[in-house]
């Protein structure tokens, strides 16, 4: 498949021999013709709908939609596609010419939305006409429908994949973007109380990055100092402290400084109400990888690392 776009407030996408084959396949399942028919435009919709979430890149997840499933896709006209972080979200189709489409009431609920979708087999296209946040009346005219637009607003964000900083790279001179040297950001009382003080050798490097979090509308930022010591080929040190910016002498009450790896954490650090940092040290190999995680409140920022 390649993605085909028509008109503005449409998005056609071919009927391709597969797409063909999974239609007939669940109509088969059905014993009456009418039912079969149902399930297979059903069917042609919904994988119309999944490949424009896929030039979207929005994330789906076709085998927890009920349309997916022999008992509901059997004991009820549906055809959801469960789009993640999200919901449900309805693919209804319609034939060339028609000027409204049914929605059943079976799937007027528990649905973030409605696509319409036309199946032209003569032409062997699948065309999204636009969407609609509810059916109430159980029906939907093709001309008032909403631009897809109104659809992508609807789209979760996706987030942001953390760049992995590679830390042995530091002892080389590479540093990746928003890492500083200590002396650039932190004052003299910060430099002059980090307990390890100023190192030069090759085998040891530090850098600092600001970590803005916003809790109860309030701004809070707060220095990360990674400092890393290379002891032998096999074992690196990584030593990690938080430090209050500007003007603050200490960190916001309750700010965490916590180290995850394979999805357990070893390392939970919490600041009291008047700590003037906080910290935790640990040793590691070449190779091993571990995320680092600031957190005050709901709010959190995460940075990957990669020895």
């Amino acid at each position: 498949m390649s993605c085909l776009t028509t008109e503005p407030l449409t998005f056609t996408v071919p009927i391709t021999r597969d797409v063909y084959h999974q239609g007939e396949n669940f109509s088969r399942e059905q014993k009456h013709p009418e039912k079969a028919r149902q399930v297979y435009l059903n069917t042609l919709a919904v994988l119309a709908v999944e490949f424009y979430c896929q030039c979207m890149e929005v994330e789906t997840d076709l085998p927890a939609s009920d349309s997916w499933n022999l008992s509901p896709r059997t004991l009820m006209d549906l055809a959801d596609l469960v789009i993640k972080d999200l919901g449900k979200l309805e693919c209804r189709p319609v034939l060339p010419g028609e000027q409204s489409c049914h929605v059943p009431g079976e799937v007027r609920s528990d649905r973030v939305g409605y696509v319409v979708v036309e199946i032209n087999e003569e032409n062997n296209r699948s065309t999204l006409l636009g969407f609609a946040e509810s059916a109430p009346a159980g029906e939907l005219k093709i001309s008032q429908l909403d631009s897809l637009e109104a659809l992508i607003y609807k789209f979760p964000e996706p987030e942001p994949v953390p760049t992995v900083v590679k830390l042995l790279q530091w002892l080389d001179g590479v540093f990746e973007e928003g890492w500083q040297a200590a002396e650039a950001l932190l004052s003299p009382r910060q430099l002059s109380s980090a307990f390890w003080g100023k190192d030069t050798r090759t085998d040891s490097q530090r850098r600092v990055k600001q970590i803005d979090l916003r809790v109860d509308l309030i701004s809070h930022a707060v220095f990360l100092i990674v400092n890393i010591k290379r002891e032998s080929e096999d074992l690196v040190n990584v030593r990690l402290q938080v430090y209050p910016t500007g003007d603050d002498s200490y960190l916001p009450p309750e700010l965490k400084l916590l180290v995850l790896a394979d999805g357990e954490v070893f390392e939970d650090v919490m600041a009291r109400s008047a700590d003037k940092f906080i910290q935790c040290q640990f040793d590691g190999n070449p190779g091993d990888e571990f995320s680092v995680k600031v957190a005050l409140g709901e709010d959190r920022v995460t940075e990957k690392f990669a020895i």
